[in-house]
């Protein structure tokens, strides 16, 4: 039986990367698709940028804003702000220390050629087709109703989104790296035939913002994940796994299991993890999610 796994905003928490990482390895993973946000806020940015990189599964990293911003501040391209105070105001300084800088210019000067690859060349959207012919469609934040769907795909990279955003004069919170209450309060119709899984707002955010605004079809799993229906009853249209990591101190998965042809029924799993605590769930055939 084949598995795709999809990783949520880890923030320099090496300890529950490394947690999870241990519970989906043991699946023998197909591939693993990162969500972006690797880096920020939590102590370890470096380790977890490193872990990653070693990784010999098959893989796919995506950008999330907190490397949007830190590539926007060492390359000084802002939108209207300053990038350095930007990156700053978000937690910059967790991942200076990680790397052994003594402040923002010895960094910019410092930083490995490895490093400025893997950040410059991470991906911006990625879709998982599986035999059910449904399509999964993983991004940071979610889709934006700026963007066509059809334009996630052609944008390959940071300078891509760079240049979108310019030629499009659109804002910074226009892009699917971090789009929040658009994306929320938009048609599922914008991404038809697809399910989108995302990071970048932590679930207990996103309750918060639900209850304040009335909404309904959010069916929140603790403070770990929240499955957003189209209607009561209707189909899956998207899927938050962000679990707050150094807020909550709890990081998530989300797993696809692919069933062998003709009889290809398609599972959701997810683990959640904590310091001590592992919370696996098995979220049924997306059949009946979809």
């Amino acid at each position: 039986m084949k598995n795709y796994w999809i990783i949520g905003d880890i923030h320099g928490e090496i300890k529950l990367l490394d947690r999870l990482l241990e519970q989906i390895l043991s699946y023998h993973p197909d591939q693993l698709v990162f969500l972006g946000d690797y880096i920020d806020r939590g102590p370890n940015s470096k380790e977890v940028v490193d872990r990653i990189m070693g990784l010999e599964v098959p893989k796919v990293c995506l950008m999330g804003n907190h490397e949007w911003m830190m590539l926007n501040a060492l390359e000084n391209s802002g939108f209207g702000y300053n990038p350095m105070e930007l990156w700053y105001m978000n937690g910059a300084e967790a991942t200076l220390q990680s790397f052994g800088s003594s402040g923002f210019f010895s960094f910019q000067s410092e930083i490995e050629t490895p490093y400025m690859e893997f950040f410059q060349n991470l991906g911006l959207s990625y879709t998982l087709l599986l035999q059910s012919e449904l399509k999964i469609v993983a991004t940071h934040a979610g889709i934006s109703p700026s963007i066509p769907l059809e334009d996630h795909g052609v944008l390959k990279n940071y300078r891509d989104l760079q240049n979108y955003i310019r030629q499009g004069y659109l804002g910074q919170d226009d892009s699917f790296l971090w789009t929040r209450d658009e994306f929320f309060n938009s048609s599922p119709d914008l991404w038809k035939g697809s399910v989108v899984v995302h990071g970048h707002t932590p679930v207990l955010k996103l309750k918060r913002f639900i209850q304040a605004n009335g909404q309904k079809h959010f069916h929140f799993i603790e403070n770990d994940i929240c499955l957003r229906r189209e209607g009561p009853l209707g189909r899956l249209v998207s899927v938050d796994i962000d679990s707050g990591s150094t807020i909550s101190g709890r990081l998530s998965g989300l797993g696809f299991f692919e069933g062998d042809p003709p009889a290809s029924q398609l599972n959701m799993k997810s683990i959640t993890v904590g310091y001590e605590e592992i919370f696996p769930r098995d979220l049924g055939p997306l059949s009946s999610n979809y």
